[in-house]
């Protein structure tokens, strides 16, 4: 069966170490995807209107954004999924346990974070996302919710990951995200809820689909297409979860794979 859809993620997988990716490649690649009527979509925990911006000469791009809680084909919204005000409340008194982490509170278009975050991860906030409020405190903010960011020191943040699986039981999930990173998702939504969603919309069955990834919050994209593929730069276990590797991130390894495997 053939290739109908190809997901990336964007961070450590599409996008090189400095957030960027050649323009007059992709466009090549993304003309003769089209072509031969094959979709291309950005996967990211990252908001969809960031990606918008980003992939702004690719109109007829598609979405997944927050790890699979906001999905848009072609510009127009399908889904954008968030937790309820109740369970934002609770979230967030969990979270006050773990000071050793700074916390993003995201919503679809604004992330909020507290006035006396750390001035480097405010810095690097309001580079991974375009609308950043700083606010006195995080519990007010309680409407249209869609994902949590806890960003520590590496070491402190794996301690964390037992501790909060237990504590959160079925309030949210969390995922690693990168190093020293977890997002705190809702429970049965993330990149292949998404997938799953579009697959509905579009009928392209799982088999026809491929994955890119380099993050333990790919697995579940891993699992749920044909194709799962695994930068050279990616953790050891979601190596161990693909079927193929492509080259690192820093050598343009989705482009290069997409050439030589899907239209070589």
């Amino acid at each position: 069966m053939g290739i109908r859809l190809i997901a990336a993620d964007m961070d450590g997988t599409f996008l090189d170490d400095k957030s960027q990716f050649n323009h007059d490649r992709f466009r090549r690649v993304y003309r003769a995807l089209r072509q031969q009527d094959i979709r291309f979509v950005p996967a990211s925990g990252n908001q969809t209107v960031k990606m918008q911006r980003l992939f702004a000469d690719f109109p007829e791009v598609d979405f997944i954004g927050q790890n699979g809680a906001e999905i848009k084909l072609h510009g127009e919204p399908l889904a954008a999924k968030t937790f309820a005000p109740g369970t934002v409340s609770k979230i967030l008194q969990i979270m006050s346990r773990f000071p050793a982490a700074q916390v993003a509170v995201c919503g679809i278009d604004t992330v909020w974070i507290r006035q006396d975050a750390d001035p480097e991860f405010a810095g690097n906030m309001r580079d991974y996302y375009p609308q950043v409020v700083a606010v006195p405190t995080l519990t007010g903010y309680t409407q249209g919710i869609v994902k949590f960011d806890m960003i520590g020191e590496p070491g402190a943040i794996d301690d964390m990951m037992p501790l909060l699986q237990s504590t959160l039981a079925d309030l949210a999930v969390p995922t690693a995200s990168g190093t020293g990173i977890i997002d705190l998702i809702q429970p049965g939504l993330d990149k292949a809820w998404a997938l799953e969603q579009i697959s509905h919309q579009l009928n392209i069955a799982p088999d026809e689909m491929m994955a890119f990834g380099d993050g333990e919050n790919d697995l579940s994209m891993f699992r749920y297409v044909g194709q799962a593929v695994a930068m050279d730069n990616a953790a050891a276990t979601v190596k161990t979860a693909a079927n193929a590797i492509a080259p690192a991130n820093t050598e343009s390894g989705v482009l290069t794979y997409i050439e030589q495997n899907v239209l070589g």
